[in-house]
């Protein structure tokens, strides 16, 4: 003698829990899918599922597995440091990371290539020791005409960890935007360049600031300062007659 189950051939459709009993089983001939009713307290309908199947993760993903427990896949993003050496090949990039990747291997510099021209500049070496104060300006740009401008500098830190902090703002309207932002932990320099649109009266700076980290509670606690170190901070212009401000004074200009 044959059993039969309640059972629907419309696509997608899922019984209700006013349709089934508790122990009462429910199939889809039209999808494959079977349903009962759990009742923990709040009644709901749930699919049974072959547990055999697997969730794979592709490229870019993580997580996965059988479909014997709820599975989440996320996203595997890229570090900062995967992103500025454009070598992995399984990686999903943010908005931030692009950015990122972009000042450290140089990919806007063709768009300024016309002229290249250096209208100012502060060569010399800084270095801020201050964690407390937050970020320093190494130098400000004021500008008296529109344009495009490239501000450019090298990036230092005097330990691995934690990583000095660094990042060029915008103000504009008495409004201050920050336009990009980079750590960097370690001795070895680091080109960043970053391009700016720019318009009558605007302010652009370059800033960075040393970060503390510790670890521990009371006499335990062990903390550790990375100085953050910068130079060679200038802006470019690809061939426009861009009028540099006085805001600050500007050495070789």
């Amino acid at each position: 003698m044959a059993v039969k189950m309640k059972r629907s051939a419309v696509a997608g459709k899922v019984p209700t829990t006013a349709q089934l009993e508790l122990g009462e089983l429910a199939v889809n001939t039209y999808d494959g899918r079977l349903f009962l009713k759990r009742d923990d307290g709040t009644e709901a309908i749930v699919e049974i599922v072959n547990s055999g199947r697997l969730i794979s993760a592709g490229t870019g993903l993580t997580g996965g597995g059988s479909l014997a427990a709820d599975r989440t896949l996320a996203a595997d993003i890229a570090s900062q440091a995967e992103a500025e050496a454009g070598t992995a090949s399984s990686k999903l990039m943010t908005p931030e990371r692009v950015a990122q990747a972009i000042a450290a291997l140089g990919g806007a510099s063709e768009e300024l290539s016309a002229g290249d021209t250096i209208r100012s500049r502060v060569d010399a070496y800084a270095q801020n020791t201050n964690h407390y104060s937050g970020y320093a300006t190494r130098h400000s740009f004021d500008f008296a005409q529109s344009g495009t401008i490239r501000v450019t500098f090298d990036r230092a830190a005097s330990h691995s960890s934690p990583q000095a902090l660094f990042r060029v703002t915008r103000l504009r309207g008495g409004v201050e935007t920050v336009l990009g932002s980079w750590t960097k932990g370690g001795t070895a320099w680091t080109a960043t360049t970053l391009d700016i649109d720019v318009v009558p009266a605007d302010r652009v700076k370059v800033q960075y600031s040393a970060v503390r980290s510790c670890s521990g509670w009371g006499k335990e606690s062990v903390c550790y300062t990375s100085y953050a170190r910068i130079q060679n901070v200038r802006f470019q212009t690809g061939g426009e007659n861009l009028i540099p401000g006085v805001y600050a004074p500007v050495e070789n200009d």
